[in-house]
């Protein structure tokens, strides 16, 4: 009986034991990323930006033998491609330059080796550094939203040659942020910076010129009538009523205050932009005097940050 107890505690204690190619060999230390901007109405930008950065291994325990380290880095909340941020951010991938694959992996995807990097500990050495290169990719092809998106990434190693062992991770070891700050472009009528309302002989009192914007966030609008919102006969010596033909101008169906005052806020345009019209109509020129009229209407649009 007593012989049977003993062979039961020893087999328990067999099972209990760790293996020794199982044990964790190493940490990672923590990296910040040096922080990305993209600018994403430069037409002339790149397609892709890379951000190097330096990944430490450093050995744990008492032991002095070489380690052999394969180790990726992990997207914990996307499931297609890996992303800065959640759904809307810059796509990013994971290079080494030990590697001709890249390293990047996400949760849902099954424990994989296939892309991985490798490094190894030398005999008696405490820690190792790994070149790694963060990549943004297809800029050109997406409409990112003013603000900054940030995401801290696992990175996942495995312990020795063996594929077989279980990886032991380091959660949020590496903080990535990208910043897209809020900027715009408009032209008036096509590709011009101005443009021109032509009411000819006021047979129409309304006329409509077509403002073309593109922008990363929302942003205010402000207008300013040189002529006080008037227009005025060129050749006028005098400043009496039949020489002016105040106006009212409304930009996207919202009546603009042209004294450069108070301000529209406008909704993000994004990349494909929006056409807004500018409307402006004039009184009744019955009782005005014959000739040229004109004012300039400047229209500022600055981002509302």
């Amino acid at each position: 009986m007593n012989r049977r107890l003993v062979r039961a505690v020893l087999a328990s204690t067999a099972i209990a034991l760790p293996s020794a190619a199982w044990a964790q060999c190493a940490t990672v230390d923590p990296i910040v990323v040096p922080p990305v901007r993209i600018d994403a109405l430069d037409a002339s930008g790149p397609g892709e930006l890379a951000q190097p950065f330096v990944l430490t291994f450093r050995r744990t325990g008492v032991g002095t033998d070489p380690i052999a380290l394969r180790y990726q880095i992990v997207d914990e909340d996307s499931s297609v491609r890996s992303r800065v941020g959640l759904t809307r951010g810059p796509i990013v991938e994971w290079q080494s330059p030990d590697s001709s694959r890249y390293i990047g992996s996400s949760r849902s995807e099954a424990y994989s080796l296939l892309r991985s990097g490798q490094i190894v500990l030398e005999k008696n050495q405490q820690a190792v550094q790994r070149d790694v290169v963060l990549r943004l990719v297809d800029l050109r092809n997406e409409d990112f939203a003013a603000g900054v998106y940030r995401e801290q990434f696992t990175v996942r190693f495995w312990c020795g040659d063996n594929e077989q062992t279980i990886p032991f991770e380091t959660q949020g070891a590496i903080a990535v942020s990208v910043a897209v700050p809020n900027v715009l472009s408009a032209n008036v009528a096509g590709a011009s910076a101005a443009g021109q309302i032509d009411f000819q002989d006021f047979a129409l009192r309304s006329r409509t010129l077509q403002i073309s914007v593109r922008s990363t966030g929302p942003y205010r609008v402000t207008a300013r009538s040189l002529n006080g919102g008037e227009l005025r006969r060129e050749t006028a010596v005098s400043a009496t009523s039949a020489d002016r033909i105040r106006y009212v101008a409304a930009l996207d169906g919202e009546a603009l205050a042209v004294d450069g005052g108070s301000a529209q806020v406008q909704a993000r345009a994004g990349l494909a932009g929006r056409q807004m019209p500018l409307e402006v109509n004039v009184e009744s020129v019955a009782d005005k005097h014959a000739g040229t009229y004109a004012d300039t209407l400047l229209l500022t649009l600055m981002p509302a940050n």
